[in-house]
């Protein structure tokens, strides 16, 4: 606060980048919530794969598909006769490939064979413009499928995010009694965790490599989603939404970019001994390089803010753990440990959501909301504050008093040690497009939350970080400083975790915010079990090694 105090530029430069931000985020939050229309289609040739593998006819078929939800027929031949097919039996008509027709319902580029493990990007589909053009996501989910010289910002008509059913995400089907099958989950955490708001169906499989060609199979798998939808203010109808942002302004995102180059000389400022010039001129430069980057390079400088911010707000909580250790926050301290615990997290979460809503701010614009452009640097936005944290740690535990430090058993530190470790092993290898497979088990376990909560809480914060930050807090108040730093490390993957849930720009902004209270709420209650536990245990130990 002393710093803020006697550098009024960086109080100003903090403030208008923070009011920015927030216009930024409000429109964001307003166009998600206007996206409230799903539907679905399925392409000609899939119909024609059913009919064959079924004995029914093409036109059983799509009566049929009408009555269970898909509303649209895809087909690039154009012949009348197919759009007169179509309309017979309730479906709006839908256009793949190099022509479209005027009042078409959307364009879509050629779909992927069934079975096909590549997919070249086609050109995009050329007619009337004000059809929507439907975005396809590719196999790695990581962006859309379209010519790699279309421009997002120079299109004019309408987008709409698009659920191909490739084999990439359909499971085998498997129906066990009322439970939602996995088909049917993978479309609904398409819709509510990644904006999806057409899906193109292709047909269901059976594990041995047969064809779902039971009709209440389909008529089952939609109107679950759609009861389901409803339930998160959605409609799985006959219309879908063309989710967008506003125009993004050069000088609004100029004024966002203050707040995080604020929060970095602030940084900056609490690590080093910088003088007051030092940080003038160095917020001068944060000035300049926001508006000149926002003008001349605008896409350049959103990735740099948002992933300087990714590091920069778990690096905060680092020093907070780091001030703990080295005596600070006696008011914490002072509180009644599980008071303390939950004021700890609280500030935690404060730190965390602010650089998540910011980095949520800074990437409402079309080419990231619309998935043409990803976050980048995930693992390594999730190591580097990791690091700084030890870093942060031990400087802080080095210079604590030897007399006013304890040594817990070899046993206990070896056990802790390898705890740690083995939990950042797996935060990397399942941080992005993880190439672990996910067990029947966790599958199971990810439908119940999501059937009995708004949002599958992360599992990293609500059973691992959250929790072993209510270890950290006794390990500081009982000065055990070969503790401090592996639980101040594990407890700091909460902030980054947080702070991660906010990068994946294309998962609404209040899924992400119920997610992460979720995450807090029961990790809080685990932890307050933790830390009562644990005190237990070493009020015990303490007693024991005292008796003569």
């Amino acid at each position: 606060m002393e710093t803020l105090k006697r550098n009024p530029l960086l109080c100003i430069m903090a403030l208008v980048g923070l009011v920015c931000s927030l216009v930024l985020l409000f429109g964001r939050v307003q166009a998600e919530q206007q996206a409230d229309q799903v539907s679905c289609a399925i392409t000609l040739e899939d119909v024609g794969l059913l009919s064959a593998a079924s004995g029914r006819s093409v036109e059983d078929w799509l009566a049929d598909l009408s009555e269970a939800g898909v509303h649209y027929l895809i087909f690039s031949d154009e012949l009348q006769e197919f759009t007169e097919l179509a309309q017979a039996y309730g479906m709006s008509v839908a256009r793949s490939g190099d022509t479209a027709q005027p009042g078409d319902a959307f364009l879509l580029p050629t779909p992927p064979l069934l079975g096909a493990k590549t997919y070249a990007p086609p050109g995009i589909p050329q007619g009337d413009s004000t059809v929507p053009l439907a975005l396809v996501e590719n196999y790695n989910r990581t962006g859309v499928v379209t010519d790699p010289a279309f421009d997002p910002e120079t299109w004019e008509g309408p987008m709409v995010k698009t659920l191909y059913l490739y084999d990439a995400y359909s499971y085998h089907y498997e129906k066990n009694g009322d439970a939602p099958s996995e088909n049917e989950n993978i479309l609904f955490r398409a819709v509510t965790d990644r904006s999806m708001r057409l899906i193109v169906l292709t047909p269901l499989v059976h594990e041995d490599g047969g064809m779902v060609t039971d009709p209440a199979a389909y008529q089952d798998l939609l109107s679950g989603l759609g009861e389901r939808l409803e339930s998160r203010g959605l409609t799985l109808g006959e219309a879908f939404s063309s989710m967008d942002a506003p125009q993004r302004s050069p000088l609004l995102l100029a004024g966002a970019a203050l707040f995080p180059a604020a929060l970095a000389v602030l940084f900056l400022g609490l690590v080093l001994p910088l003088p007051v010039w030092g940080k003038n001129a160095l917020l001068l430069l944060g000035l300049l390089v926001a508006v000149g980057g926002a003008l001349l390079r605008p896409a350049l400088l959103q990735t740099l803010l948002s992933f300087g911010t990714a590091v920069l707000a778990p690096c905060f909580t680092g020093l907070l753990f780091a001030a703990l250790c080295a005596g600070g926050g006696k008011r914490l301290q002072a509180l009644p440990p599980p008071l303390g615990y939950l004021a700890l997290l609280g500030l935690l979460l404060a730190i965390s959501l602010a650089g998540g809503l910011t980095i949520g701010a800074l990437l409402a614009t079309r080419a990231y909301l619309l998935e043409f452009q990803v976050f980048t640097g995930v693992k390594l936005a999730q190591l580097l504050p990791l690091g700084i944290t030890a870093v942060l740690l031990f400087l802080a535990l080095r210079r604590r008093p030897k007399e006013a430090r304890q040594k817990p058993s070899l046993l206990l530190v070896a056990v802790v040690v390898l705890c740690v470790a083995a939990a950042l092993f797996l935060l990397v290898l399942r941080s992005g497009d993880s190439p672990l497979p996910v067990s029947r088990l966790e599958l199971a376990a990810r439908t119940w939350l999501e059937q009995t909560l708004y949002a599958r809480p992360r599992t990293k914060e609500m059973l691992m970080a959250f929790p072993v930050l209510a270890l950290f807090l006794l390990a500081t108040r009982r000065r055990m400083p070969v503790l401090e730093l592996p639980l101040g490390v594990l407890a700091a993957v909460g902030s980054v975790s947080v702070v991660n849930s906010f990068c994946h720009i294309f998962t609404p902004v209040h899924v992400s915010l119920i997610r992460t209270l979720l995450s807090a709420g029961i990790g809080a209650v685990l932890g307050l079990v933790v830390l009562g536990l644990a005190s237990l245990l070493l009020g015990k130990s303490a007693n024991t090694s005292s008796t003569p």
